[in-house]
């Protein structure tokens, strides 16, 4: 039950998000338009990799160009939701720097069928950095609304929740995978896909309420 929680349950509710983001028509918005295109690449490299491993091929250089690609994707993102002048030019360079890093990791610094844990917390940390950015920019304005209106809220709060829960997970996995029991080891990703659902559930509400704001 484990096994079928984490690898099809969850991956599967992906879906969740993209179908309300369709239906709602949330790619109207270039902001959400990014997200949904997020979701939408997430579920396909999801499926890809559940086809290699049923191969036993290892798909760990999926996960490599992941990273680099789900990082281009959340930075495009803060550029639209921040609207920020020193904030987009920062996103930009950022978009240039980290996929020459995570080029160089899976080249010369870590094998690319390993875990990439260099480039992986190290996007964490940007994201959670950018995460915390929003949330002061949102404190700072004069909102007429709950901040539970605000859809883009819901967005950032589902980035924060998850990158911001994973770090370590993401820095110490191929710690955990050697000097760890199975069973530990199985829990921590039990818990890494727990964070993900959540992720998908804070991104459904989002598009839900962005319905209310059109």
């Amino acid at each position: 039950m484990q096994l079928f929680y984490i690898a099809i349950i969850v991956p599967a509710l992906v879906l969740l998000p993209i179908v309300a983001g369709l239906i709602i028509k949330v790619y109207k918005t270039s902001s959400f338009k990014i997200i949904l295109f997020y979701l939408v690449f997430s579920g396909i490299t999801n499926v890809a990799e559940r086809l290699l491993g049923m191969r036993h091929i290892n798909n760990l250089p999926l996960l490599h160009v992941y990273t680099i690609i789900e990082f281009l994707f959340i930075m495009r993102f803060f550029q639209l939701a921040l609207n920020h002048p020193a904030t987009v030019r920062l996103a930009g360079w950022l978009m240039v720097i980290f996929p020459v890093f995570g080029i160089i990791n899976f080249v010369f610094i870590q094998d690319i069928h390993r875990f990439n844990s260099y480039p992986r917390p190290v996007a964490a940390l940007i994201i959670i950095a950018f995460c915390l950015f929003y949330f002061l920019k949102y404190s700072e304005t004069e909102n007429q609304k709950s901040w539970v209106y605000y859809p883009l809220t819901w967005i950032v709060s589902g980035l924060l929740v998850y990158f911001g829960s994973s770090l370590f997970y993401f820095a110490f996995l191929n710690v955990l995978i050697e000097k760890v029991s199975s069973a530990v080891a199985y829990l921590f990703v039990t818990i890494h896909a727990t964070l993900v659902m959540v992720m998908y559930l804070l991104f459904t509400t989002g598009f839900l309420y962005a319905k209310n704001e059109r």
